[in-house]
């Protein structure tokens, strides 16, 4: 490193390059957010395109309510009488007090407006403090109240280490039945794609190329303090695509670590589908004697604990041995047919939920054929046959304008494989919900027509009425308006698959141009038809000529009567 030159060199792998390269490349992010994270740690004020002044200072505001709150709640631990029994329970778990400094935790005194009412909350409103689930407002009465109240605390903090979130467990002898609490969806947090301890865990996990996913705080906390850095938690929910999409920018590997009790048969699947359709290597394994990981760790120590995790078997391989268990002993016939049937099955409508790549889809289909002893001609010809939520019947034909007659049923999302096309009029639908200010750009090139699938287009047809009618929609009383559960959670997919994508720009840009062209093809395919079926033989020249630049007039923009 060079502070002078601003440039470093690495003498083993050769890399070099700016203090921009050394961030993106040491914490593997892309340029832009390389960039924010470097203003940041100066004090400058980052551009924030496409996000007004507003929503980019009350997006501030609320990282900085949720900085005091934490800092709140460990002063309310460290308090020598009313943090008492926090401390103890946290050293009945084994957790020490670097553990505890490291996590942050703190605790939520057992008071209705503790943290409201408290000296760190003066400076932001309650409206706000609700806006970022820090407080809840009273329903018989005005004025709020603490969300989190007689809880231990522990930040739930974004790959930078931003606070976005709370989480809260229950202490003991509290009557309350939740024993997790996490804070609501809010502008900063959304449990569907938050990681708790990824800050502190990335840098062991690019060291391993492995992450492992356990369910609770006290667990992360507990491999940490062993050692075993490369654990986060999914906050108790379930894996999802956004999930993914975050650890695989640190890990080639992800290990689901489950309870004894908790390998489930819909978690279980819903890693299936994850190891089909996304782009890493997804491995289950499950702790053994009914124990706990942070239980684990105490009782066997890293050693032990990271034996499990080497022992982890590949999604297909763990379902497998699931199914064997269940039907007996495989040697049984009968009994394993019947496991090879409900195998096959599973693993079909795992094959279902999203695009898989080819390669990866054989070298499933080698795997599968190596634990049933199905040659893999035969497997390959058994799902060639009937492909997973494929619809075999004749599509439906799509009229111009859809009707919506009396008592339709709800909209029903086509199933198997999408194509490019599909990707892009998704795309182009998220980003629109997201950032509706796009459509007086994206309306000039696209239209109805480039729409496709009828939900799609149902959904197109709305938003772009709203545009004309009422101005830019706000998402949740769009999503409201929509009146149908189908196409309201097809919406909510959308914008989650949006707000995933690395560069919208970019993702935006290329999925217009891949509809224009899509279109273009159709108009030149109807042209040239036309033109074949011409009868004008005397100037068969300009008839081409004149089709021709029917095609291009047409190419330049959306069909309007449908748009």
């Amino acid at each position: 490193m060079d502070p002078e030159r601003q440039y470093f060199h690495c003498f083993g792998c050769k890399a070099g390059g700016n203090v921009i390269d050394f961030v993106m490349r040491r914490d593997l992010l892309p340029f832009i957010d390389a960039m924010k994270q470097l203003g940041e740690a100066a004090g400058l004020e980052m551009p924030k395109y496409g996000v007004s002044k507003e929503k980019s200072g009350e997006r501030q505001q609320l990282l900085d309510a949720h900085a005091a709150a934490v800092m709140f709640f460990e002063n309310q631990l460290a308090q020598a009488e009313l943090g008492r029994p926090a401390r103890e329970y946290l050293e009945q778990r084994g957790i020490n007090d670097e553990s505890v400094k490291r996590f942050r935790i703190g605790v939520a005194p057992a008071a209705w407006d503790a943290l409201l009412r408290s000296p760190a909350m003066k400076k932001f409103p309650p409206a706000l403090l609700a806006a970022g689930g820090l407080v809840k407002p009273r329903t018989n009465d005005e004025g709020h109240y603490d969300t989190f109240r007689n809880r231990l605390m522990f930040p739930i903090r974004n790959e930078t280490g931003q606070t976005i979130a709370l989480g809260g467990r229950v202490m003991p002898g509290s009557e309350d039945p939740a024993k997790y609490l996490n804070s609501p969806e809010t502008p900063l947090f959304s449990k569907s794609r938050s990681v708790f301890g990824l800050d502190l865990a990335r840098q062991k996990i690019v060291e391993t190329g492995t992450v492992a996913v356990v369910e609770g705080y006290t667990d992360v906390v507990m491999a940490h303090q062993y050692g075993v850095s490369n654990v986060v938690s999914i906050l108790g929910t379930a894996m999802t695509e956004q999930h993914v999409n975050l650890l695989r920018r640190f890990a080639s590997k992800i290990v689901l670590l489950f309870d004894a009790d908790a390998a489930g048969d819909m978690a279980v699947n819903r890693a299936v589908s994850l190891f089909l359709t996304q782009p890493v290597e997804i491995a289950i394994a499950s702790l053994p004697e009914d124990l706990d990981p942070d239980e684990y760790l105490l009782k066997y120590g890293a050693e032990g604990f990271e034996k499990v995790l080497n022992s982890a078997a590949d999604a297909l391989s763990f379902k497998w041995k699931l199914l064997s268990e269940k039907f007996g002993e495989t040697d049984d016939l009968t009994a394993k047919q019947k496991a090879v049937e409900q195998y096959l099955e599973e693993l079909a409508v795992a094959r279902g939920t999203g695009p898989v790549d080819t390669v990866r889809w054989g070298m499933a289909l080698q795997r599968v054929s190596r634990m049933t002893d199905i040659p893999t001609d035969v497997l390959n010809q058994r799902f060639g046959r009937a492909r997973p939520g494929s619809v075999r019947s004749k599509p439906m034909r799509q009229p111009e304008m859809p009707a919506e007659p009396v008592g339709e049923p709800a909209y029903q999302p086509p199933r198997g494989p999408m194509t490019a096309r599909d990707r892009a009029e998704r795309w182009i639908m998220g980003v629109l919900l997201i950032e509706p200010s796009r459509w007086d750009k994206v309306q000039r090139d696209i239209g109805l027509v480039d729409f496709s699938e009828f939900g799609r287009q149902k959904l197109a047809e709305k938003f772009w009425q709203h545009q004309r009618d009422e101005g830019e929609p706000v998402f949740n009383e769009f999503l409201g308006d929509l009146g149908d559960e189908g196409l309201m959670q097809l919406a909510v997919e959308l914008v989650e698959e949006a707000e995933s994508l690395v560069d919208r720009d970019v993702f935006l840009t290329e999925s217009i141009a891949h509809l224009k062209e899509m279109r273009i093809r159709q108009e030149g395919q109807k042209l040239m038809s036309a033109l074949r079926r011409t009868n004008d033989d005397r100037l068969p020249e300009q008839a081409e000529v004149d089709l021709l630049r029917q095609l291009q007039e047409k190419a330049r923009r959306p069909d309007m009567r449908r748009g």
